[in-house]
């Protein structure tokens, strides 16, 4: 049986689709190695939102090659946000990827996975025919395809894809599409199937997965498979314009909604902001996160900055940053701006920030966030919180808190998928220590 190797890049949104695309790949006969040197097909699901992913991508397709002279049959793909149109290399018109990476012998879109049989050269046979089966009902909505997922005691759900909101700096609506929900009834009959199968966290994903209509109420149908034993939900990533009082007050309310809610800001300037093409001033996002405190005194809030945009004062960054001070995040993911080809902020605005300058503002603002993220993390010495376990290494088992926080303790491979109750002893910047 040949192997496949995949490897996955960016947000949990591509992690989903990779569950998926494995799902393709045994069906049509083919099984899964967790090395590359052993796989007779590599394909990388790639994030390019950041510049840094790009090149880590580029970076590991040299690998590969290198494999391939050991293993000439040995075929190299690529799929996710870098992906403009599906090809190989032998078409006439192909994405431009394939001409810039002579190493790559096909890109496929996410949405087009169900394409993969041919675009690898299978052709049918007894082992592919259910596949084919299912590719007429599929072709427009590879959502259809059951996910082989990673873990039996957590899910990605995903409920919708692509993008309407076009932030100056983001490829996603170029890359996935404009935004494109899916049916509650095929959102409700998932989470249900997984709950009732003994997964205990569910995470909705989208773009902006709280653009789905009436997601409060969706939330309220997921609470209901409580009783089969879903203990958490979570969500990723909202939009603070769609963040309104209905989903607060199912934050506030719901048994397996968590007290955390990871809510990009981007900056803290409003110029910026208008620059970027984020819909929202920084008095209106402050407006959400006095009515989230006010219902969830406790509940964790994390957030994504973007440091040197284009035309970024040091002033501008200043108010971020001093936004930062007062909001006091729990935790940050800080990015320096790098243009993304295609769109309106590399099209139209120039990248004027020196590299210099947007790394010494990155660690500014890092040294910041590690400051506050300890002061935060402190405050649970002594308490005791719920742990879901999710691995366990050298007599050491680490999960995640009610509020998203990494704890580690000592403990059995047994408590692995448990969700344990321990009790807090140390903070560390990152993540917290304590016993059972």
């Amino acid at each position: 049986m040949k192997k496949f190797y995949l490897r996955t890049f960016g947000c949990q949104m591509n992690y989903s689709d990779s569950e998926r695309l494995k799902t393709v790949l045994e069906r049509i006969g083919y099984k899964e190695t967790l090395s590359p040197n052993k796989a007779d097909l590599i394909i990388m699901n790639s994030c390019s939102v950041r510049q840094h992913a790009e090149d880590r991508i580029f970076g590991f397709i040299n690998e590969y090659e290198k494999i391939r002279k050991k293993n000439p049959q040995l075929k190299i793909g690529l799929t996710g946000c870098m992906v403009r149109k599906t090809s190989i290399q032998k078409d006439k018109e192909k994405d431009n990827l394939l001409s810039r990476i002579k190493h790559l012998d096909f890109v496929i879109r996410t949405e087009e996975m169900i394409k993969l049989p041919q675009i690898i050269g299978i052709k049918s046979s007894k082992k592919t025919n259910n596949f084919n089966t299912l590719e007429s009902r599929e072709l427009k909505n590879y959502f259809h395809i059951n996910p082989k997922y990673e873990s039996k005691f957590q899910a990605f759900v995903p409920i919708s894809t692509g993008c309407d909101k076009f932030c100056a700096y983001c490829i996603v609506p170029y890359a996935r599409g404009r935004e494109k929900f899916r049916s509650k009834k095929e959102i409700l009959e998932e989470t249900r199937s997984l709950a009732k199968n003994g997964c205990k966290e569910i995470t909705l994903v989208g773009q902006t997965v709280n653009s789905y209509p009436k997601f409060a109420n969706l939330l309220k149908e997921i609470d209901k498979f409580h009783k089969f034993g879903l203990e958490r939900v979570r969500f990723v990533s909202p939009y603070p314009p769609d963040t309104d009082d209905d989903l607060i007050d199912a934050m506030a309310n719901l048994k397996t909604l968590m007290p955390y809610i990871h809510l990009p800001i981007q900056s803290g300037s409003n110029e910026i902001l208008r620059r970027m093409n984020r819909k929202y001033t920084v008095e209106q996002y402050e407006k959400i996160i006095e009515k989230i405190r006010a219902k969830i005194p406790d509940c964790a809030i994390s957030t994504d900055i973007i440091v040197g945009f284009c035309g970024e004062t040091r002033e501008q960054f200043m108010e971020t940053y001093n936004l930062f001070k007062k909001i006091k995040w729990d935790m940050a993911y800080i990015a320096k701006y790098s243009p993304r080809p295609g769109t309106v902020a590399a099209k139209m605005l120039k990248d004027d920030v020196p590299a210099k300058e947007k790394s010494r503002r990155f660690h500014m603002l890092n040294k910041l966030l590690q400051k506050i993220s300890l002061e935060k993390n402190k405050k649970f010495i002594g308490r005791t919180v719920r742990v879901l376990v999710e691995n366990y290494n050298k007599g050491i088992n680490t999960g995640r808190s009610e509020h998203f926080k990494i704890v580690k303790f000592k403990s059995s491979k047994s408590s692995v998928g448990k969700i344990i109750p321990v009790k807090i002893t140390k903070a560390m910047e990152w993540l917290l220590w304590g016993q059972i």
